[in-house]
């Protein structure tokens, strides 16, 4: 795949993300969060919409909010939309579900994404990490993109010591999660008898491991992002 750079052009590139006249610290964390909108998540809308604020405000009063760039990923049907890195304040909470899922091209679309801007970032001469985070209840049902592309692009992200972590809503998540290679993958009962409970665990522990991972001087982050 060509680099997103290539395609957009420098002025759309900062467009489309924060512009450096726009950042204010030379450190820079960048967080990817790429969020199932599938059919089969249709009985969890008024859930999802909670806890994506939650996450929203747990990321925006941490100590490294002012050094955070989030961008937000969803996919359903052949859709995949991945926003630019922008202040956690930016960060759209809203969520709807229908149709199939292209899990494998919207992470090979978020991770491209993800590099891209981590490159331009540290030629720039900025100190940059980022962390990759994927939330999906299922397996690969619509992608034009391959499970082994999917994890190319997953242990490229991997061989660069960026956090690749996967909450798994149910066990055909897991077992995609588990193939794709993910190094974090948090598991999650879909069948438990409450369900919106598990959820509001899934993002609270996502919050936690997002904002321990950031605050990690150097790359000293723990394989398992939910461990440490």
């Amino acid at each position: 795949m060509a680099d997103v750079m290539d395609i957009m052009g420098l002025d759309d590139f900062e467009q489309e993300n924060t512009a450096m006249d726009d950042i204010n610290s030379e450190t820079i964390n960048l967080v990817c969060t790429l969020i199932d909108e599938s059919g089969s998540m249709g009985g969890n809308i008024q859930e999802m919409n909670y806890n994506q604020s939650s996450f929203k405000d747990a990321l925006a009063n941490s100590k490294e909010a002012d050094e955070m760039l989030v961008a937000k990923g969803t996919f359903s049907n052949s859709n995949v939309v991945i926003g630019g890195y922008k202040k956690i304040e930016e960060f759209d909470t809203t969520y709807k579900a229908s149709g199939m899922t292209p899990l494998y091209d919207a992470i090979i679309i978020g991770a491209e994404k993800l590099v891209s801007y981590r490159t331009y970032l540290k030629d720039q001469g900025m100190n940059v990490k980022a962390v990759f985070a994927v939330f999906s209840d299922g397996e690969d049902t619509s992608s034009r993109n391959s499970l082994s592309e999917a994890r190319r692009f997953v242990e490229n992200l991997n061989s660069l010591e960026i956090p690749t972590a996967f909450i798994a809503f149910g066990n055909s998540a897991i077992n995609e999660a588990t193939n794709l290679k993910f190094k974090s993958i948090l598991k999650i009962d879909s069948n438990t008898p409450d369900p919106a409970s598990a959820l509001r665990h899934a993002f609270d522990v996502l919050s936690k491991s997002t904002i321990k991972s950031v605050s990690v001087v150097g790359n000293n982050v723990s394989d398992d992002l939910f461990t440490m």
